[in-house]
């Protein structure tokens, strides 16, 4: 049993037997409750982490596990 929920809401849209469910269609990005807002390049530069940052992170979590 396979269940669908309406992600802006949680309920469940559907109960499925099977892997076909009807389509559900995603609310348009825009509404303002999202309170989503558009990235510029300038905004993505300064969140951007520095790839040696990244490779010490990924060492020592391999280290750890290892």
């Amino acid at each position: 049993m396979m269940k669908v929920y309406d992600m802006s809401s949680g309920q469940v849209i559907a109960d499925c037997l099977t892997n076909e469910t009807r389509q559900v269609i995603a609310p348009d990005a825009s509404l303002p409750e999202l309170q989503l807002q558009l990235v510029t390049p300038e905004q993505r530069a300064e969140r951007e982490i520095p790839p040696d940052m990244v490779m010490a992170d990924l060492s020592a979590f391999l280290d750890k596990m290892g």
